[in-house]
């Protein structure tokens, strides 16, 4: 993974310079402080919140063709995807909870129905993308990530929802940030931050087989204006297969205030073959509540 040397926060102050004057180094520490503080607040609250999920799903259908050229070499080769999409719609109870023995936060997920049909084993939701920093948590994150395949889902995601404790205070030191136009959010002013990260091991994981690697992140973060409230995170990656291929990953996390504290609203993550959309995850929150089970 990416491991420059941090440039530091004076780096933020070139984007906004065009319309609104370079922002003081002041500023921008009062806008990563603010993010820092909530950071640190969703990870005391959101253990053990529980809400209903709903996802809506579209991957592609079917095989991926290889297709090779007249000389049959490995420059040649080019892939055809499947045309056609398989949808799903599935409704879990999720529940923000810390396993494994660093306690580490995860999502975990019962599905109640798929595509309108009960589930008489619905398990735990697992997959092949998540989201956190390397650590002896990982092979937990493993075990987590496995059912939701076995349940025809081509492409689920997890640990999306936790996205912002890639951002608690003693983890930016890891990123780049500079300072883009203000725009609206929901009919609000929002501030935004732009990201690149530059060191560290959090990030994107993606599992294949027995193998795992992790992929560094860029995007956006979005502050509400009037209390510096984080209110949308986006991700973006891009890992280089070959000369001719390039696997891209967006999200956008859309987070709301409720009365137990920060909690993730709307999911959407979508990876891409070079332009072609391979998965689209889209998913959606509501009635937060605590899990009395685990309250002492």
């Amino acid at each position: 993974m990416l491991r420059p040397v941090l440039i530091g926060l004076l780096s933020a102050l070139v984007l906004a310079a065009q319309s609104h004057g370079a922002p003081s180094q002041a500023e921008l520490e009062e806008y990563l402080a603010a993010l820092g503080r909530t950071a640190a607040t969703f990870s005391a609250t959101a253990p053990g919140l529980v809400a209903d999920e709903t996802l809506d799903q579209r991957g592609r259908r079917g095989f991926v063709e290889i297709l090779r050229g007249k000389k049959n070499q490995v420059k040649d080769l080019d892939i055809r995807l499947p045309k056609e999409f398989r949808t799903h719609n599935v409704v879990s109870t999720y529940k923000l909870e810390e396993a494994g023995e660093g306690h580490v936060l995860h999502e975990v997920r019962t599905i109640v129905t798929m595509d309108g049909e009960s589930l008489t084993e619905s398990g735990e939701a697992r997959h092949a993308m998540t989201i956190g920093s390397r650590s002896t948590d990982d092979e937990m994150k493993r075990r987590l990530l496995e059912n939701l395949e076995q349940e025809q889902l081509e492409g689920a995601v997890t640990d999306f929802g936790q996205l912002i404790l890639l951002f608690m205070a003693r983890l930016q030191k890891d990123y780049e940030f500079s300072l883009e136009d203000s725009q609206n959010l929901n009919g609000e002013p929002a501030v935004i931050l732009r990201y690149r990260q530059v060191a560290g091991d959090q990030g994107l994981t993606f599992f294949r087989e027995r193998t795992e690697e992790r992929q560094t992140a860029a995007g956006e973060i979005w502050l509400r204006a009037k209390d510096f409230l984080p209110v949308r995170i986006t991700l973006n990656t891009e890992e280089v297969r070959s000369k001719k291929f390039t696997i891209r990953t967006e999200a956008t996390i859309d987070y709301q205030a409720s009365r137990f504290g920060l909690v993730p609203g709307h999911v959407v993550h979508r990876q891409f073959l070079n332009t072609e959309l391979m998965v689209e995850n889209d998913l959606r929150y509501a009635n937060f509540r605590r899990d009395h089970a685990m309250i002492p």
